[in-house]
């Protein structure tokens, strides 16, 4: 049961509780834990950013292991998906498309981008005892009622710090906003029920909520944690080709696109004797946004010369992509349905920027954002001119 994500936030404790004595049982209880079985709900709520997602997935985790790279065996299943870890091998079963992709020597890495694992109980398990000795965090504990059920509230304050996946520490961001998280402790069992991240600057959110908790759950069939007991009803998973941006001295594809605010379309050879700077973005994307404030310096600098932005979004709505412009105030042009022309110059990351001379060629071509690549834009766009 999802967990209404500020339901608890407003309720007033005890100022005699501390935080650390009742962190400390709870770590004490998840570490006791041999095997866990729940249901794990995620909601990513970032009003700021005009999204939210709600995920759902079935958890069984295994701690009687000697694994070194998690310390556990799991098995996450959703509706499409499931993923498994037996502490040696990690696959992956697509039950629409009924294929199977094998990791048979995963390193660390490859559990930090499994959704599941986030602000987890498995997280919690490794991240107690590092908050509970932290003397720089924030943390005070309150009494709270959620669904008329008595509850431990714990809030902590990490600055500009963040959980990592596994939980085995923080890393260290540079956003303007600090971290805090609020951990929701059911006082009979001393188990987790929620994990609310949130922050100081606004309302966005991510929470995690653990339900249908089985701290007692019979153990998995031994065969399910082998990828050779699901060969005959999975096959191969066929590896895609990365895409490769269109390299630089190539020449340009053509192509027309709709404008986001207004009713007309332009093309590449409309284009023709001047140098263009081609934007690939979707809108939720860190670095799309982070490009748009050195993007509108461009726009200003330039614009009384042979020079055109072409800001291509990928395949967001023009609701949204018009709720992105306003909020983020996008001043050069934007177009919409981009998809395909994002295939034709190999986009396969956001932002991707291009920069094609006057006579039609690419002479610069790059996936991502920072501060190094402002100024070689400059430079180049300069340079073209």
């Amino acid at each position: 049961m999802l967990i209404s994500a500020f339901a608890y936030s407003q309720n007033s404790g005890s100022s005699s509780m501390r935080a650390d004595p009742i962190l400390d049982k709870v770590s004490q209880k998840l570490s006791s834990l041999k095997k866990i079985r729940y249901t794990n709900i995620r909601e990513l709520n970032y009003s700021s950013e005009n999204y939210r997602n709600i995920s759902n997935w079935s958890v069984y985790y295994d701690f009687q292991t000697n694994d070194t790279l998690t310390g556990f065996r799991y098995q996450i299943e959703d509706s499409v998906l499931k993923q498994v870890f037996n502490g040696t091998e990690k696959f992956d079963l697509n039950k629409k498309a009924r294929t199977i992709q094998i990791n048979d020597r995963p390193d660390k890495k490859s559990f930090s981008s499994i959704s599941a694992l986030y602000n987890s109980i498995s997280t919690l398990k490794n991240v107690l005892p590092l908050l509970i000795n932290d003397k720089t965090a924030i943390k005070a504990a309150a009494d709270t009622t959620i669904n008329n059920t008595p509850y431990i509230l714990i809030t902590v304050n990490i600055g500009k710090r963040r959980i990592q996946n596994s939980g085995r520490g923080f890393d260290v961001m540079t956003t303007k906003n600090n971290f805090i998280y609020k951990i929701i402790i059911n006082r009979n069992s001393n188990l987790p029920a929620a994990v609310l991240q949130v922050n100081d600057l606004n309302n966005d959110f991510i929470q995690t909520s653990f339900a249908n908790i089985e701290t007692d759950a019979a153990a998995l069939p031994e065969l399910s944690w082998y990828y050779s007991t699901y060969t005959n009803d999975f096959k191969p998973a066929a590896e895609k080709a990365v895409p490769q941006l269109l390299s630089r001295g190539s020449s340009a594809p053509e192509w027309e696109l709709q404008s986001y605010n207004k009713n007309e379309a332009v093309s590449l050879s409309d284009l023709k004797g001047k140098v263009i700077l081609l934007d690939f973005w979707i809108k939720n994307c860190g670095p799309c946004i982070q490009s748009v404030p050195h993007l509108n310096e461009l726009q200003h600098k330039f614009k009384d010369r042979d020079f055109k932005i072409i800001s291509i979004n990928s395949y967001d709505s023009r609701e949204e992509v018009s709720w992105f412009c306003t909020k983020h105030n996008a001043d050069y042009p934007v177009f919409l349905n981009g998809k395909p022309v994002a295939e034709k110059y190999g986009v396969s990351g956001f932002p991707a920027f291009f920069v094609i001379d006057k006579e039609g060629k690419i002479v610069y071509a790059n996936t991502g954002y920072n501060a190094s690549i402002q100024s070689e834009l400059e430079q180049l766009i300069e340079h073209a001119l």
